[in-house]
């Protein structure tokens, strides 16, 4: 039996390229997948994934683009993924020029400085504060460092890659979360970082969501699911070593422009 015959490339990771409003995969020839400082190219899914064979590396920076989205870089341990299914999915933010899907949530905004002048590269991280948008509660207390959480799910789902907040009743603490790999089991979501404090069962899972501002100081943020006709919309905002806060008012099933922000906002 030759070499050859033998030989069994081993998929090392797969990526996913997701639209941040619908949740998924973009197509198209112009999506662009690389690991940064690697040579492997990916071989293209039918089902709109993107798979790297051999990869001789335990940890890599991941570049994901895509036409009128800002591109998404994360480093991705690959050591920690799941042997049978290393997959990653990577949300793509809408660019402020892409049209939103009908019926889409969100928010569409400009930040300037006091003079009027566009700001560029502002990072916000913005969450919903109404209860009622709640995507589940802890079904169990979850100590700190955990890496896996089991709620009882509510309105709307979580999928892999999404951003959300764990927030007490009230809103007196919160933490940032990401959903790590499907684990394959309702009620149960793995975490791309372990919590860093103990949270009682009961605890919020609130919708959360990202952007960045370009060259005109536009941004639109991606509010996926189902909302009520009004409700509140918490963010923090950083320009470098920069942060402020700002609150809005969002609509269910609108992009709401607001008007030019003056940094800092709220």
């Amino acid at each position: 039996m030759s070499a050859e015959s033998t030989f069994v490339s081993r998929c090392s990771l797969v990526v996913y390229p997701v639209d941040a409003w619908t949740g998924r995969p973009i197509a198209g020839s112009d999506v662009t997948v690389r690991l940064e400082g690697f040579p492997y190219k990916p071989l293209r899914m039918p089902d709109g994934g993107f798979a790297f064979m051999d990869v001789q590396a335990s940890a890599c920076s991941l570049s994901v683009s895509a036409p009128l989205r800002p591109t998404s870089r994360r480093a991705v341990d690959l050591a920690a993924l799941p042997r049978q299914a290393p997959v990653v999915v990577v949300p793509l933010l809408p660019g402020s020029r892409l049209p939103a899907p009908p019926g889409a949530t969100g928010l569409g905004l400009q930040l300037v400085d006091a003079g009027g002048k566009p700001l560029s590269d502002v990072r916000i991280f913005a969450w919903v504060e109404e209860e009622s948008c709640s995507r589940g509660r802890l079904a169990d207390d979850l100590p700190a460092g955990s890496d896996k959480l089991r709620f009882a799910a509510e309105g709307g789902r979580l999928l892999p890659g999404d951003r959300f907040i764990l927030a007490e009743r009230g809103g007196k603490a919160t933490e940032r979360c990401r959903v790590g790999p499907d684990t394959g089991q309702p009620g149960t979501l793995s975490l791309e970082a372990p919590v860093a404090r103990d949270w009682r069962r009961g605890a919020l899972l609130l919708p959360a969501a990202e952007a960045l501002t370009d060259s005109d100081g536009a941004a639109a943020l991606a509010l996926r699911g189902a909302y009520p006709t009004r409700f509140r919309v918490l963010a923090e905002l950083a320009l470098g070593k920069k942060r402020t806060r700002a609150e809005w008012t969002a609509t269910g099933g609108t992009v709401s422009r607001q008007d030019s922000i003056a940094w800092p906002a709220g």
